[in-house]
């Protein structure tokens, strides 16, 4: 599993644990970020145990383990970088992901023929068009449908190489992301907005 951006390990803490040892690989350009989150979130002693592996190339470059994924994990990464990054980020996830595998990922959806700067923009937020997202996704070489997971602000969506491999109606169903008891995040218990890629 690669967790893409992993920064302070707020995937990782749980998912090192979770998998077998020499499972976890994360990139982030920040190596104190990773650092941070192994002293106060994760532990030494799992890092001797699991054996996560860990690069801080800020190339976009999910190539650099030199070995294929299940799943690559890029939360609030698209979010943040130009149509240029987006599109190399999800070339090299494609081409680093097994045949069965899946790409999850979330974007902001903008208006229709908003273009996106080029660049990375963080902690500036970056929209994208469903159909310009859609295009980017073609020209990575995947196919994808939108998932119904809650965010208040952005779409998430599963990527694959195959729509074979990419989950189907009675599976998106279990992926609701509702939050329970919160008036805040009261919008998450309403059906599932399906136009985050057009068809």
């Amino acid at each position: 599993m690669l967790d893409f951006g992993c920064g302070s390990l707020r995937l990782g803490r749980l998912l090192i644990p979770f998998l077998q040892p020499d499972r976890y690989f994360g990139i982030d350009p920040n190596q104190w970020l990773i650092e941070d989150g192994i002293a106060r979130e994760l532990g030494h002693s799992a890092v001797t145990l699991k054996r996560p592996r860990f690069d801080t190339n800020s190339d976009f470059d999910c190539g650099v383990f030199d070995r294929r994924f299940d799943f690559v994990v890029a939360q609030s990464i698209i979010t943040h970088a130009g149509a240029d990054l987006a599109m190399k980020l999800l070339a090299s996830a494609a081409k680093s992901l097994e045949q069965s595998g899946l790409i999850l990922f979330n974007y902001i959806r903008g208006r229709d023929g908003q273009d996106a700067p080029g660049g990375w923009h963080y902690p500036r937020c970056i929209e994208y068009a469903p159909p310009a997202m859609a295009a980017m996704l073609k020209r990575a070489g995947l196919s994808a449908t939108p998932l119904p997971w809650y965010h208040p602000r952005a779409s998430w969506v599963a990527a694959a190489l195959s729509p074979a491999a990419l989950p189907d109606a009675k599976h998106l169903a279990h992926l609701s992301g509702a939050v329970l008891r919160s008036e805040q995040f009261a919008d998450s218990l309403m059906h599932p907005d399906r136009t985050a890629l057009p068809d």
